[in-house]
C-alpha cells in the first residue's frame, strides 16, 4: 500500500510541474526545460547525500551498476523526457500525457521479447484500443486546428490548405515524440528496477537505494543535457535573425518552481514508488495521469480538449489498463 500511495503522489508532482512548466514555452525549449529540472535534481541529490553524510557509499557501488544507471537515465530523462516536452509544447499536457503514458505497453512488449515474458491475449485488445485512442487524438487535434485557420484566416484557399498541411505534419510529429517517450521511459523504468535492487544487496539499506541511484544518474544526464543545450544556442546563433536567447527573470523562477516539484520531490517518489511497488504497478497508476492532468491544464493554463479528444484520452488509458490487469 505504500508504494501505491508514493506512485499517486510522484504522478501529482510529475503532472503539476508540467502543467507549470507549459508557462515558459513561449520563453525557453523543450530540451532547455530538461536540463535546468536536471540542474536543480542533481544539486538536491547531492544536498540529502551530504546531509546524511552518505555520499561515500556512492563510491562502493560497481562500475558495472553505474553503468546501468546512467543507461536508465540516458533513456528514461534525456530521450524519454526531452521527447515528451517537445511534444507537450505542441500537443497540450493532456493529449501528451495520454500518449506518452503508454508506456506500460512497451514495457510489456519488451519483457516478451528478452525475458521470455509469457504471451497474453489481452495484448492485442490493449493494441486495438490504444491504436484507435491515439488515432482519435490526432484526428481530434488536427480538426481542432483546422477549425481555428478556418475561423481567422483571411488568406487564400490554396495557401489556407498548404498552411493546414503544415500543421498536419506538426501534430504527427508531435505524436511521434510521445511515442518515442513512452519507449525511453519503458526502458528507463525496467533498468531503474533492476539497478536499485542490485543497491540494495551492495549497500543493505533500502531507504538510501533510491538517493544513491539519483546521486549516480543526475550528473551524467545534466553533462548531457548540458551538452545539447550548448549544440542548440549554436544553431540558433548560426541563424539570420537568430532569436534572443535571454530568458526573463519571471520564466526562470517558474522554472525553479516546477523542477524543485516534478525533480527534486517527483524524482525521488518515483524511483521508490518502483523500488517498493514495482514498475508494472507505477505503470498502472501512472496511466491515470491524463485524467489528473484534465482539471489542472484548464484552470492553470486555459488548456481546452474536444469531445473527441476525451474519448481518444479514455480509450488510451483503458488500452494501458488491459495490459496491466
Amino acid at each position: 500500500m505504500l508504494g501505491e500511495l508514493i506512485a499517486i503522489f510522484a504522478v501529482l508532482t510529475f503532472v503539476g510541474s508540467n502543467v507549470i512548466f507549459r508557462k515558459t514555452e513561449h520563453e525557453v525549449s523543450p530540451t532547455f526545460i530538461n536540463f535546468f529540472r536536471t540542474g536543480i535534481g542533481t544539486l538536491t541529490f547531492i544536498f540529502i547525500a551530504l546531509i546524511l553524510n552518505q555520499l561515500n557509499l556512492v563510491l562502493i557501488i560497481p562500475w558495472e551498476l553505474w553503468l546501468i544507471l546512467i543507461i536508465s537515465f540516458i533513456f528514461g530523462q534525456v530521450i524519454g523526457d526531452t521527447a515528451y516536452f517537445s511534444a507537450q509544447k505542441e500537443l497540450g499536457t493532456t493529449i501528451a500525457l495520454a500518449i506518452s503514458m503508454t508506456f506500460p505497453l512497451f514495457t510489456f512488449m519488451l519483457s516478451l521479447i528478452f525475458l521470455n515474458r509469457p504471451f497474453k491475449l489481452n495484448l492485442v485488445f490493449s493494441l486495438i484500443l490504444i491504436s484507435i485512442g491515439i488515432t482519435t487524438i490526432g484526428k481530434s487535434k488536427i480538426n481542432s486546428e483546422n477549425s481555428k485557420l478556418e475561423r481567422n484566416s483571411v488568406l487564400k484557399r490554396s495557401i489556407k490548405f498548404r498552411i493546414q498541411e503544415i500543421f498536419n505534419k506538426d501534430i504527427i510529429k508531435a505524436i511521434g515524440f510521445c511515442i518515442t517517450a513512452s519507449l525511453g521511459w519503458a526502458i528507463g523504468a525496467v533498468i531503474i528496477e533492476f539497478a536499485t535492487i542490485q543497491i540494495d544487496q551492495i549497500i543493505h539499506t533500502k531507504e538510501l537505494s533510491s538517493i544513491i541511484g539519483n546521486v549516480i544518474r543526475f550528473p551524467f544526464a545534466f553533462l548531457i543535457l548540458g551538452s545539447m543545450v550548448l549544440r542548440e544556442n549554436h544553431l540558433m546563433k548560426r541563424k539570420e535573425n537568430p532569436p534572443s536567447q535571454k530568458k526573463s527573470l519571471r520564466s526562470l523562477i517558474i522554472l525553479l518552481i516546477a523542477s524543485i516539484i516534478g525533480t527534486s520531490l517527483g524524482a525521488y517518489l518515483y524511483t521508490e514508488s518502483v523500488h517498493i511497488a514495482g514498475a508494472n504497478v507505477v505503470s498502472l497508476i501512472a496511466s491515470a495521469s491524463p485524467l489528473f492532468a484534465l482539471p489542472l491544464t484548464y484552470f492553470v493554463n486555459k488548456e481546452k480538449i474536444s469531445k473527441f479528444g476525451v474519448v481518444g484520452v479514455v480509450l488510451t488509458i483503458f488500452g494501458v489498463v488491459i495490459i496491466l490487469i
